[in-house]
């Protein structure tokens, strides 16, 4: 008999005698009684407290002091002596937590006597007890409790936790204790499942082991067991006789059904590619194929049958519901394989039975009485009448997990076994009339369960005719005209909720609702190119009629409101169907309307579908634009048409691969006068949208961001373009300076000028003219502005000269981002010959640009020093020497920071500005331009800190305002851009020169580029500037040690040879970064490579860190154990997760082994922090099996680090538990 066994064979007292007997020698000599009953006495005290708003707080401080403070015992006292139920919850949770907290001092004596109690408490008083709450807590405890020492014991261990649970259970006989047994169970089965464990403070391979142990070894067993009492309990749970007996079977039924098997993922390519199918988070059940007996036998589920007909109960028809919708989502082995089919075929046998579709038959005949016929189930949905919208919901839920098993082949080939006729009016035209039913109840009275219900109805039909994966799977007519049905319910539905909402005025609401638009138009876009051979036509009828109706109501005079927001649904719909998004990819003609044009051309029907619906969205540009400012021509309409446009244009306009029809190609491929037009009008649109509708600033983005862009992707689009007149228009108003154009939002300037730089790209060859024209009015505007720095600073006190200022530097971000390889040869040759540019001694439209032997990106700087001051430079070209140039371009960027001091907005713009050239351009430079980039860049670093435009005083910080602390981050983020690009050059992995000067930094006459020197440099500037506060900021924090990481693991050596406050400074900001909730992955890398680097070059015979690394104070503790002492720290008092520990194991590692003695102190240190004597020696224990894995790692190789990373988990698991600290 176990040990556990043999601990329950005493009654309740002595259960907690034991207990009380198994901890007393954890304090040396036990505790005495009036403590422990005072202590009681408090924590009731402190529960009643609870329910006074008035000393609630203190109530819960005492109550985690008594977690802290209090022993098992305390607990067991309380349970055991306590009748309200109020308090035994309150000292069930203090007991998991002292549990699992002190798990390692309790000892295994204590552990099983604390397990064994709880059973008897859940087993025996509390079995009778109507009132679950308490119970469910005990349970979910006892489950805590096995799972945490799962992994510590045997095979004979494990198999006396599970098998006692059931033993205890049918020893007492009753049918309370049979029940909480189940219930046990359940939450044995939930605690292992990855999904729904609870925190419990193990790492996550612990978690997984305790997982893969279950499953592989018990799983299997559990559900046989709840197979065989839910079996043995249905008759009776129909009256409600069983004494919950079947409710709780079928609830361990439903745990084990939503298992994750480790084998469910199947093919990884697959499981990737899945996770954007509708179906993705449906119930999804790949158990072993051992398991096909239990799941597949003839009787195996047909006492659900009566079960699934019962009402009245809602435990129990919740718990079918559970089992029903893990039971239709069953697929993978446990069917069998197609190989085997075969097999049998060639040895002359017959095929075996069809598993998969007799199993698929069972399921439908249980879940389809819910829904069939819809009317009846729908109204008792809506009338709430035994449970009738929960029953709608899950046969919904359950309708989709099969459909995406079987498809729509799997559904009509049921037909027939169901009763129904094969094809439209079967199984699937069944389903298509209760989606419709759905919808039109979702339209006339939406409520909470018609639009749950019809989501669901529509993602099953995605699963079932559509799959954007592996292709269109609904091949059969009956298939497609059920999907065709479907999809025109939708429309119909989808237009009666516009014109619901044209009457509303809710904006506050229209962001969240267009996202959600976005995803539900892709969902239903499925369905429509499923029956593209029905649906294009009929849709394009559909918008024809909605245009005629807009005009209509126009001409008539009614209000066009409604009209208005139907054109626009329907615009929107139309276009998802027609086209993807391309999401920076290049999207083609979806392969279902391919094949649905051919279709037509073949069978000679006299018109492309995609070619008429495309049509028809033209006509609703033309119809906005022959309208614009007007009614008629609305800014949403004019926003939803530019964007539906857009993702038309992306795939079907002059497109660069086969068109997906001859009709298609003939009417907007390249060379057709179609493909012409249509770009004249989409250009002309761009173009009404920017200056008819003032102050639309969402209009405005989608113009310049979405329809411009989808312009200027593709050569053929932009060569059609360069002879219209529309093409002109744009490019001169921009060029001009239009005011109405410089009136746009600060972000559509930058996109506006990026894209009609891209389309340099289409242009047969005087690009550097169109160019030069473009930035013409920018360049002129900006040396009007800085005729003189005091005509600069007035004009940036005032809203309208900074949003000028603004518009020009976001202008100049998006020439950058905008100039491509192709043009900037082109560029440059047209900006030397402009002498009204020379004025400012460089050429403005040299920045960005490459040509042998000059700087370009340093003329950045000057045309920003333009818009402030103008400088004496002579009339001439710069010399080519990079460096003169920069030496003429400094003083203006000094002027420019003063200018600009007092304008955060102006100065962060200017660092962006400086990390876009970085980015952008840095890779196109030869040698001598790098040299100068990079001493420009510290340049402009260096006058940063001079003017301390990032200084924050510790008095001034506490009355700062949020917004001015946003944009020293938006500052500091900028710089780190700026000098994280310097290092991803090409020429930034070059050798560099062997040098402490300044010259040596930047490179002289072809020295190679010193990045590191730099950027240790910049970060020596940055440092200073940071503070708490702003590392609070997670995407300031995460690039700031992210590029620290790079620096120390590409960079070790420059450590060693960094002036001693530059080194001290960057050790206390990783010392800040590890004590921190900042990015633990980051810190703890930057701090792993500067480690590795010291003892691996000492191990070498080098010098690792040298000086850097000595010893100070007067422990004689080296920066690096100064580190190593701050990270134990965060790993034992900080809130540092399981995540942390593994990121932290990379570091610990080689920084105990740069400096041991430290790491015996820093454990010392958290020695001190022991409450007791027993807690003292767990951590001595603890702490001498940390420095015995240190001194035992024979290097730093992959073995030994994954070896340490167990032991540091073990660790800090135990160090926690003897300090007390969760």
């Amino acid at each position: 008999m176990s040990r556990m066994q043999e601990a329950g064979k005493g009654g309740r007292g002595a259960i907690s005698t034991s207990v009380t007997n198994a901890l007393s020698g954890m304090n040396g000599s036990g505790l005495s009684a009036p403590p422990m009953e005072a202590a009681a006495a408090q924590f009731v005290q402190a529960c009643a407290g609870l329910h006074n708003a008035a000393t609630r707080a203190q109530a819960e401080a005492a109550l985690l002091e008594f977690r802290r403070s209090a022993g098992v015992e305390a607990c067991v006292a309380i349970l055991q002596q306590s009748s309200d139920e109020g308090v035994r919850f309150q000292a069930v949770l203090a007991l998991r937590e002292i549990l699992l907290s002190r798990w390692a001092l309790l000892g295994q004596q204590a552990q099983q006597a604390t397990l064994q109690f709880l059973l008897q408490l859940a087993l025996g008083p509390l079995a009778a007890d109507p009132r679950p709450l308490l119970r469910t807590q005990v349970s979910a405890t006892v489950a805590a409790i096995i799972k945490r020492g799962w992994l510590e014991g045997g095979q004979a261990e494990r198999d006396a936790a599970l098998q006692g649970i059931h033993a205890q259970a049918s020893q007492a006989g009753s049918v309370e204790a049979r029940r909480v047994g189940l219930e046990l169970l359940t939450a044995v089965v939930e605690e292992f499942s990855p999904s729904t464990a609870s925190q419990m403070g193990l790492s996550w391979e612990l978690h997984e082991q305790c997982r893969s142990s279950l499953e592989q070894g018990y799983l299997h067993g559990l559900l046989l067991h709840a197979q065989a009492s839910a079996r043995e309990a249905a008759a009776a749970a129909a009256s409600g006789a069983d004494g919950g007996v079947c409710v709780a079977a079928l609830r361990l039924l439903g745990a084990i059904l939503g298992w994750p098997f480790s084998s469910a993922s199947g093919s990884e390519v697959w499981r990737v590619l899945d996770s954007g199918r509708p179906a993705f988070e449906a119930t999804s059940l790949r158990p072993p194929a051992a398991w096909a007996e239990a799941f597949l036998a003839p009787d195996a589920w047909a006492w659900l049958a009566p079960l699934a007909q019962a009402r009245g109960q809602q435990q129990l028809e919740a718990a079918v519901q559970r089992v029903l919708e893990g039971l239709c989502g069953l697929s993978g082995p446990v069917f069998g394989s197609e190989q085997q089919q075969a097999g049998r075929v060639e040895l002359g046998l017959a095929p075996g039975p069809n598993l998969q579709q007799q199993h698929l038959h069972a399921m439908l005949q249980l879940v389809l009485p819910w829904v069939a016929p819809a009317g009846p189930a729908i109204e008792a949905a809506r009338q709430s009448a035994a449970g009738g919208e929960e029953r709608l919901l899950s046969a919904c839920r359950c309708l989709l997990a099969a459909a995406r098993v079987h498809r729509a082949g799997g559904f009509d080939a049921a037909s027939p076994a169901l009763g129904m006729p094969a094809g439209g009016g079967g199984l699937l035209g069944l389903l298509s009339e209760l989606t419709t039913a759905v919808l039109a109840a979702a339209g006339s009275d939406p409520g909470w369960w018609e639009s749950e219900a019809s989501e669901l109805l529509l993602d099953m039909w995605v699963e079932l005719v559509a799959d954007p994966c592996r292709g269109p799977m609904g091949g059969s007519q009956s298939a497609v005209g059920a999907a065709a049905a479907v999809f025109a319910a939708v429309v119909e539905t989808g237009l009666q909720q516009a014109a619901a909402e044209a009457q509303e005025d809710e904006e506050e609401n229209e962001g969240g609702e267009a996202m959600q638009s976005e995803e539900w138009l892709s969902k239903v876009a499925a369905l429509g190119r499923a029956s593209a051979a029905l649906s294009l036509t009929r849709l394009a009828d559909r918008l024809a009629a909605a245009l005629a109706a807009l005009q209509q109501c126009l001409q008539s005079g009614a209000d066009p409101s409604i009209a208005l927001e139907q054109l626009c649904w329907l615009t929107a719909m139309c276009s998802h169907v027609l086209a993807d998004l391309g999401d920076g990819e290049t999207p083609l003609v979806p392969l279902p309307i391919c094949q649905a044009c051919e279709a037509a051309a073949a069978a000679g029907q006299g018109g492309d579908p995609a070619e008429k619906l495309s049509a028809g969205l033209l006509a609703v540009g033309n119809h906005c634009l022959a309208h614009v400012g007007q009614v008629a021509a609305s800014p949403r309409l004019v926003e939803v048409s530019a964007a539906s446009l857009a993702r038309w244009a992306d795939t079907y306009l002059m497109p660069q691969e086969q068109p997906g029809s001859p009709a298609l190609a003939s009417a907007f491929g390249a060379g057709s006068p179609g493909g012409g037009q249509a770009a004249q009008l989409l250009v002309s649109l761009v173009l009404a949208g920017l200056t008819g509708y003032p102050g639309e600033r969402a209009l405005h983005e989608v113009v310049c961001g979405q329809l411009l862009h989808s312009l200027v992707r593709r050569p053929a689009v932009c060569a059609a373009l360069l002879d219209t007149a529309a093409w002109g228009s744009l490019c001169d108003a921009v060029g001009r300076g239009d005011t109405g154009l410089l009136q746009l939002a600060e972000k559509v300037q930058r996109r506006l000028l990026q894209s009609l730089l891209l389309a340099a790209h289409g242009l047969p060859g005087d690009a550097g003219n169109w160019a030069g024209r473009l930035l013409e009015s920018t360049a002129a505007q900006l040396r009007q502005a800085g005729a003189s720095e005091a005509s600069a600073r007035a004009a940036l006190q005032r809203a309208d000269g900074l949003h000028l200022v603004v518009s020009l530097l976001e202008r100049l971000r998006g020439a950058v981002r905008g100039t491509t390889p192709a043009t900037q040869a082109a560029l440059f040759q047209q900006a030397s010959g402009m002498g009204g540019w020379a004025g400012c001694g460089v050429d403005c439209l040299d920045w960005g640009l490459v040509r042998e032997g000059n700087c370009r990106h340093l003329i950045v700087a000057c045309t920003l020093i333009a818009a402030c001051v103008e400088l004496p430079s002579p009339k001439s070209r710069p010399p080519p020497a990079a460096r003169l140039q920069f030496t003429s371009a400094a003083p203006a960027l000094a002027t420019l920071f003063d200018a600009c001091r007092t304008q955060p907005v102006a100065v962060t713009l200017i660092l962006k500005l400086a990390g876009d050239v970085v980015e952008s351009h840095a890779a196109y430079l030869p040698p001598p331009d790098a040299q100068a980039l990079c001493a420009w860049a510290l340049r402009l670093l260096q006058l940063y800190s001079a003017h301390n435009l990032g200084q924050i005083s510790v008095a001034a910080s506490k009355a700062l305002a949020a917004e001015a602390l946003s944009d020293r981050y938006l500052d500091l983020r900028a710089l780190l851009k700026l000098l994280t690009k310097l290092t991803q050059a090409d020429w930034a992995n070059q050798a560099p020169v062997k040098s402490g000067t300044a010259g040596a930094a930047a490179g002289v006459d072809g020295e190679a580029v010193d990045v590191a020197q730099i950027v240790f440099a910049g970060l020596d500037i940055i440092v200073p500037l940071l503070s708490p506060e702003l590392l609070k900021f997670p995407k300031l924090c995460r690039a700031y040690f992210a590029l620290l990481a790079h620096m120390l693991e590409v960079y070790p050596e420059r450590m060693a040879v960094l002036p001693p406050n530059v080194f001290q400074t960057l050790v206390s900001t990783l010392q800040f970064g590890v004590g921190a909730t900042g990015d633990d992955e980051a810190v703890f890398e930057a701090a792993a490579a500067l480690a590795r680097f010291h003892v691996q070059s000492v191990a070498a015979g080098g010098p690792g860190l040298g000086p850097n690394n000595a010893p100070a104070g007067p422990d004689g503790t080296t920066p690096l154990g100064g580190l190593l002492g701050a990270s134990l720290q965060r790993l034992i008092h900080g809130d540092a997760g399981l995540e942390a520990v593994d990121h932290a194991a990379e570091a610990v590692l080689p920084l105990a082994l740069s400096d041991p003695p430290a790491l015996q102190r820093s454990g010392d240190a958290l020695l001190a922090a022991c409450a007791d004597g027993a807690a003292k020696a767990s951590a001595q224990a603890a702490l001498t099996g940390l420095v015995a894995s240190v001194g035992g790692a024979a290097s730093l190789d992959r073995p030994s680090r994954r070896a340490f990373g167990r032991v540091l988990s073990k660790f800090v698991t135990d160090m926690r538990g003897a300090v007390n600290v969760r």
